[in-house]
């Protein structure tokens, strides 16, 4: 490489006692680099230090999760800075005696104090669903030059976290090495070095991060569901409620179109979550009010962070409406999933409370910590925050979802001899032209067991 043997060179050229060249250098490298030294004779001007390494044989798999350490193997993201803590373990010590002129006494003086061990972290996470989460994630990504993708495939009865990826990823033993070659062109055409340099670090960064954790979005149509479950439970609508959509309807001042201009006619509310009717849903939401739409945005726990074993999860401050500020309009737009934020990992947590029973349950990726004789220190037991909805109002709704997926625009996602349910959404961005897709399915549909 051109550039680092130009850098190496201005390193010679410094006049310091000495220079560090390189750090965490691979044994094999270290190897060829001691014969070298040998051959040359060049001991009296290159060295070397010992030093430890933290190595993921994985790489990239599950880097968002999982985070890196530092220099000082001090844990920077993910789980690493999470769990810092406990992983460290404690350092061991050498004590020697020296005389006055700093000259080592005989070993007799000598006491060595071994280095303990850390605890070890046994992860929730599936490697296998990991793989093709991932690998589904980067071919969209890819596909359609995205800013990036983003998943999270869970237990939805015990919220234990099998999968979780934030795209573009980086590999866990080189962090800062650019992964996404959609930014790397980019960076490459800038001309400016101050400007070049920021672009570059900004891209890093942004590959740590773990969006479904960090940041929000706006849900769009995958949120209809929960208006659905709320109605269902308030009984102000039931499976045969009909609605005659032509293509728009009125909000006090405001004219608000369907996705579908032609309109889709008379529906009833199945039928109405399989073409993602949004007039058809505005007026569910009219129905529900603001105090009881609030109360169950409240209960699926779209208002508060989920208390997940990572670090960075997004406050969600003036991410919604408040119930005080919250007008008949806004209302409208929220029942279609527009116009506030949410967090990936909250929709998740949110939508397996309408299909598992009713139950929002607090989500995990730590299943247990071991200390370093193997004995298991703790174990993570699941834990339901509260009751959402009733089971006969989730067997309702996950029965609409799997005919969203056979019949309506989950289509996608039918899978032969498999019952899936799920719920498609797409969102608009700050950015004309740009559009937030996204998807909810989980399986079985009759019995729940995983969502994604």
């Amino acid at each position: 490489d051109e550039e680092e043997a130009k850098a190496l060179e201005e390193k010679t050229r410094q006049k310091n006692h000495y220079v560090i060249v390189r750090e965490q250098v691979e044994n094999n490298i270290k190897k060829k680099l001691a014969d070298f030294i040998d051959k040359q004779a060049m001991a009296n001007c290159i060295g070397m230090e010992q030093s430890t390494k933290r190595y993921y044989p994985y790489g990239s798999l599950a880097s968002s999760v999982i985070g890196f350490t530092g220099a000082d193997d001090q844990g920077l993201s993910g789980l690493e800075q999470n769990y810092n803590d406990l992983l460290t373990g404690t350092p061991g010590r050498l004590i020697t005696a020296k005389d006055a002129k700093s000259n080592s006494i005989s070993d007799d003086y000598s006491t060595s104090i071994a280095a303990q061990d850390g605890d070890s972290l046994v992860l929730t996470i599936n490697q296998t669903i990991q793989y093709y989460l991932e690998k589904g994630l980067r071919e969209t990504m890819e596909q359609y030059r995205s800013k990036g993708a983003y998943g999270v495939v869970m237990d939805c009865n015990t919220g234990a976290v099998l999968a979780m990826s934030s795209m573009p990823d980086y590999d866990c033993n080189e962090p800062y090495k650019l992964t996404y070659d959609k930014n790397k062109k980019a960076i490459k055409k800038i001309k400016d070095k101050t400007k070049k340099s920021e672009a570059e670090s900004a891209a890093v960064q942004n590959q740590w991060r773990n969006f479904t954790v960090s940041d929000t979005y706006v849900p769009g149509s995958v949120f209809k569901t929960f208006i659905a479950s709320a109605a269902l439970e308030e009984k102000v609508v039931n499976l045969n409620t009909s609605y005659t959509c032509t293509g728009s309807i009125q909000v006090e001042d405001y004219k608000m179109n369907c996705h579908y201009h032609a309109g889709h006619g008379t529906q009833n509310l199945t039928q109405g979550l399989e073409n993602s009717c949004n007039p058809f849903f505005i007026t569910i939401g009219q129905r529900l009010g603001v105090h009881n739409y609030f109360k169950y945005f409240q209960g699926f726990g779209f208002t508060d962070i989920t208390g997940i074993d990572l670090p960075g999860e997004a406050s969600l401050k003036d991410a919604y409406w408040s119930r005080e500020k919250m007008t008949n309009v806004d209302l409208a737009v929220a029942s279609f999933g527009q116009r506030f934020e949410v967090t990936p990992l909250q929709m998740i947590t949110a939508f397996a409370a309408t299909v598992n029973g009713g139950d929002l349950v607090k989500p995990y990726v730590v299943q247990s910590v071991s200390t370093r004789d193997k004995t298991v220190a703790e174990n993570t037991q699941p834990t339901v925050v509260r009751q959402v909805v009733s089971q006969e109002t989730s067997q309702r709704v996950s029965k609409i979802l799997e005919s969203v997926v056979s019949e309506g625009t989950g289509k996608n996602a039918y899978v032969a001899g498999y019952r899936i349910g799920g719920k498609t959404g797409s969102s608009e961005t700050q950015e004309e032209g740009r559009t937030i897709v996204s998807f909810m399915g989980f399986a079985p549909a009759d019995d729940p067991e995983v969502i994604a």
